[in-house]
């Protein structure tokens, strides 16, 4: 959590840094942008939001400065994928470089070092900030939404299990004994699977039109008759579909393999994402 008496902002608290984009995306695709950067009135409203949802007290400053330090990340990592052959695994969220060319990268790009291991996080959403792509329509990012995705899946009010993007856990909705538990848990809980939604909705924005949709891939799926809707599985391949157009079109490769195979892709996608 933030400190709450102005201090450094701890922007490795999942829940802060999950709700600073969601709030800059809502804003960014609702009221535009001043150039590079928010409008000053979106700014307050983005320092309103996450002082009361996560009790904190952030000024201004804080919430553009990191605003500056993901859009520097987001340009470092965008270099990397741009590069012709760049190894790029969406699997693994990996760039496959050797040793040698990861050392000679880094000593030119110092700040590339902590793309070494691991990928960017929340990469399409930053993409949907800092590449002036914007949602409009059935994609635009709606805090209300209710009922189903644009894409067919349940939301978290329908569904029997929701995916934790922060543990990649599936759980399941609380028991009538879990009514003992204090409500504040209950609020966090609540909260989180919002965002969750939102953070999944937010990726629908991003579709191409010269790759498969998320509802071409939703609609395999079902044809395929793998799952069941109520199964975690189901509800882990829907959420592998919104990762990225590669995770797509690889699974429409997968259409007419057996179902073993199509079975073992959805669960190896789902572990290397940390939905399993």
């Amino acid at each position: 959590m933030a400190s709450s008496d102005g201090g450094r902002a701890n922007w490795k608290d999942p829940e802060l840094y999950k709700l600073f984009i969601g709030s800059c995306l809502k804003e960014s695709t609702e009221n535009g942008k001043n150039g590079g950067s928010l409008k000053k009135e979106s700014w307050d409203r983005v320092r309103v939001a996450l002082n009361k949802e996560e009790n904190v007290n952030l000024s201004q400053k804080q919430l553009k400065n990191q605003w500056e330090y993901l859009k520097s990340n987001f340009g470092e990592w965008s270099k990397i994928i741009s590069k012709i052959g760049n190894g790029y695994d969406p699997v693994t969220n990996t760039v496959n470089w050797s040793t040698e060319e990861w050392s000679e990268y880094i000593q030119a790009n110092p700040n590339a070092k902590q793309f070494r291991y691991t990928g960017l996080q929340y990469a399409n959403e930053l993409k949907a900030l800092f590449d002036s792509v914007r949602a409009t329509g059935r994609f635009s990012w709606g805090p209300s939404k209710e009922g189903f995705l644009a894409d067919g899946t349940p939301s978290q009010s329908e569904s029997e299990t929701y995916i934790n993007l922060d543990t990649g856990s599936l759980e399941t909705p609380s028991s009538p004994n879990d009514s003992a538990k204090p409500d504040s848990k209950r609020q966090k809980k609540n909260k989180s699977d919002e965002l969750d939604k939102q953070l999944l909705e937010a990726l629908q924005t991003l579709q191409n039109s010269d790759g498969p949709t998320i509802e071409e891939c939703n609609r395999i799926l079902d044809e395929m008759e793998l799952f069941d809707m109520s199964d975690p599985l189901y509800i882990v391949a829907c959420s592998i579909f919104c990762e990225s157009k590669a995770h797509r079109e690889q699974w429409m490769l997968l259409h007419e393999k057996p179902q073993a195979v199509r079975k073992g892709w959805i669960q190896l996608n789902g572990k290397k994402l940390g939905l399993l």
